[in-house]
C-alpha cells in the first residue's frame, strides 16, 4: 500500500525537489505520514526540502508531530530555524487579524502557503479525499478540528502549534554549528515573544517555554517531582532526543569564543525575564487575590493577629487552591531557571537601580542584532518578579537563600523611580497590579529586615519616594495593595526631625508623628 503512494512514486530523482514539494502540497494527508515519515530518513532529502515542509505538516497536527520532529532533526537547520522563526511571526499577527475577511484571508496566506496552493486548485475542481485541508479562518478551522476528534478538546489549535514550533527550536538550535550562534538564536527569541504574548491566557504555553529554556540552561541541580498539568499538551519536548540528529552541513568545528558563550547566556537570561514579565503581569486580580499576593501573604505571616478568625487566610488559599498552587510552581521553575542561567541578584539589582535606559528591543531583528552582552536588556518588571520571588522563598516558604541585604535608601527609592512613572504623571497607582504587589512586598519586606538603611542624599529624594508610595496606596484600585505602604514607619524611622515635623499630612499619607 505503502508502495503505491503518491510520495514514493514521485521521489527523486524522478522529480526534482522543487517538482516534489508539489506533490506533497496537493497529496499530503494525515494518512500519508507515516509514509512520509519514513521518506523522511533520507537525510540527503530531508535537508533539502524539509525547511519548505513545515508550514505542510503544521495543519496535521497532531498526526505531524513525529514527521516534524523528523525534519528538525534531519533538515538544514538553518533553513529551518529561518522558517519555524518566520511561521511564529505569522502565529502572533493571526492574533491581530481584523474582522473583514478578505484582511483574514490575506493574513492566512501569509501564515500558510498550503492554504493557497488548495484554494487555487478548489477553483477549479472539486476537494477530494486525497487533497489537504482547504483554506478557512482560524476560528472555523479550530471548530472543525475539535468536531471530527482530530484534537482534543480543550486545546486550541493556536496552542498546539505554538508548542509544536517550540519544540523544533530546542532540536535546532544546539545543531547549528557557526562561530556566532547568537544570531540565530537571538532572531528565534524575538520571534517568540509577540506569539507568546497572544497565547498568555493559556497556562501551558508558559510550561512550553520553560521547558525550551531548560534544554539551553542544563542540569545543575536534582530534578524536581513532576507535576500534573491542568490539560494535556500534544507536544512533549523532553522526549525529542531518542534519535540521533543530522550534523550541520553548512557547520565548522571552530569553538565558540567565550564572548559569544556570554553573549548566549545573556539573551537566554533576558529572555526568563521577558517570560516571567509576561506571566505574572497576565495573572487575574480581584478584591481578594491580586496576581501572586506576595504583598499580603507577607503581611499575615508578620502580622498573624490581624487575620479574620474562621476566614481563609491566602497562605493557606495558595497551599490549597489548584489554580492559585499552579502560580506558585510556575514561579518556583522560572527561578530554579534563573539559577541555572546564573542570573544573580546583583545582576537583577543592577537591572532595577539602573537609571541608564536598556537597549532597545523594537527595532528590526536583523538590522540590530546584539554584538555583545551589554546590548541585551532585562526585562525590569521580569527582573522584580525573579527578585521577589527568591525573597519569598525564604520568608513564605523558609527555603535556605542567601538574600542580600537591602535598604530604602538608596535601593528601594531607586527601584521605585526607574519602575513607576514620574511624579508629575497621573498614571502612578495605575500600573499593572502585579508590579504594584511586588514594589509593596519589596518594601515590607526591606522595612522588616534592613530598615531605612542610610540617611537620603537629601530630603526631597525621602519625600519623592514618600509620595510615590502615597500615590500608589491612592489610586491602586485593589484593597489589599492599598493598605500594605506602612508610610508611617517609613515617617517614624527617617533621621531627619525637620521631615517629622514638616512632611504635610494629605489625603493619601497618614499623619507624621511628632518628632519628640
Amino acid at each position: 500500500m505503502a508502495e503505491d503512494s503518491p510520495l514514493r512514486k514521485a521521489l527523486p530523482p524522478e522529480l526534482d525537489y522543487i517538482s516534489y514539494l508539489t506533490v506533497l502540497e496537493y497529496n499530503l494527508t494525515a494518512e500519508q505520514l507515516p509514509v512520509l515519515h519514513n521518506i523522511l530518513q533520507d537525510t540527503t532529502l530531508t535537508a533539502n526540502i524539509g525547511w519548505d515542509l513545515v508550514h505542510l505538516l503544521l495543519p496535521l497536527l497532531p498526526e505531524s508531530q513525529t514527521c516534524l520532529q523528523d525534519v528538525s532533526r534531519l533538515g538544514n537547520p538553518r533553513e529551518v530555524v529561518l522558517k519555524v522563526t518566520e511561521l511564529l511571526e505569522g502565529l502572533a499577527n493571526l492574533d491581530e487579524a481584523p474582522e473583514d475577511e478578505g484582511d483574514q484571508e490575506e493574513l492566512a496566506e501569509e501564515f500558510s502557503e498550503l492554504e493557497v496552493q488548495e484554494e487555487k486548485k478548489d477553483q477549479k475542481e472539486k476537494p477530494t479525499a486525497g487533497n489537504t485541508i482547504p483554506s478557512q479562518d482560524v476560528a472555523s478551522r479550530e471548530a472543525t478540528e475539535q468536531n471530527d476528534g482530530s484534537e482534543p478538546q480543550g486545546i486550541p489549535s493556536k496552542v498546539v502549534q505554538f508548542a509544536a514550533l517550540i519544540d523544533m527550536l530546542a532540536i535546532l538550535h544546539p545543531r547549528i554549528r557557526t562561530k556566532h550562534p547568537s544570531r540565530f538564536l537571538s532572531t528565534s527569541l524575538q520571534a517568540v515573544l509577540p506569539a507568546y504574548a497572544t497565547l498568555l491566557k493559556h497556562d501551558d504555553t508558559t510550561e512550553t517555554l520553560l521547558t525550551f529554556i531548560k534544554t539551553f540552561a542544563g542540569t545543575k541541580r536534582p530534578k524536581l517531582p513532576p507535576r500534573k498539568s491542568s490539560t494535556q499538551i500534544l507536544t512533549q519536548p523532553q522526549a525529542h532526543n531518542t534519535s540521533p540528529s543530522a550534523p550541520d552541513p553548512e557547520g565548522n568545528d571552530e569553538p565558540v569564543a567565550p564572548e559569544e558563550e556570554a553573549l548566549q547566556r545573556k539573551l537566554l537570561q533576558s529572555f526568563l525575564t521577558f517570560v516571567t514579565e509576561g506571566y505574572i503581569s497576565s495573572l487575574p486580580a480581584d478584591d481578594d487575590v491580586v496576581a501572586m499576593s506576595w504583598s499580603s501573604r507577607l503581611r499575615e505571616r508578620l502580622h498573624p493577629d490581624k487575620n479574620i478568625p474562621g476566614r481563609r487566610t491566602l497562605c493557606e488559599a495558595f497551599e490549597h487552591d489548584e489554580a492559585l498552587h499552579r502560580r506558585d510552581s510556575v514561579i518556583g521553575r522560572m527561578l530554579a531557571l534563573s539559577r541555572d542561567l546564573n542570573l544573580s541578584l546583583s545582576d537583577l539589582l543592577q537591572a532595577l537601580t539602573s537609571q541608564e535606559e536598556p537597549p532597545s528591543t523594537t527595532d528590526e531583528p536583523d538590522d540590530d542584532l546584539p554584538s555583545s552582552a551589554s546590548d541585551v536588556p532585562h526585562s525590569r518588571p521580569g527582573c522584580l518578579y525573579l527578585l521577589c520571588a527568591t525573597i519569598a522563598s525564604t520568608t513564605l516558604f523558609h527555603a535556605p537563600s542567601s538574600l542580600p541585604t537591602l535598604n530604602v535608601f538608596p535601593t528601594y527609592s531607586s527601584i521605585l523611580s526607574t519602575l513607576l512613572s514620574d511624579l508629575s504623571s497621573p498614571s502612578i497607582g495605575t500600573e499593572p497590579p502585579s508590579t504594584i504587589d511586588a514594589l509593596l512586598f519589596l518594601g515590607v519586606h526591606i522595612l522588616e529586615t534592613s530598615g531605612l538603611g542610610k540617611q537620603a542624599d537629601d530630603d526631597r529624594v525621602f519625600t519623592d519616594t514618600l509620595r510615590l508610595l502615597s500615590l500608589l496606596s491612592a489610586n491602586t484600585p485593589f484593597a489589599p495593595l492599598s493598605s500594605c505602604t506602612r508610610i508611617r514607619t517609613i515617617v517614624s524611622d527617617y533621621p531627619s526631625s525637620k521631615i517629622h515635623w514638616n512632611t504635610a499630612p494629605t489625603k493619601t499619607s497618614k499623619p507624621a508623628p511628632s518628632a519628640g
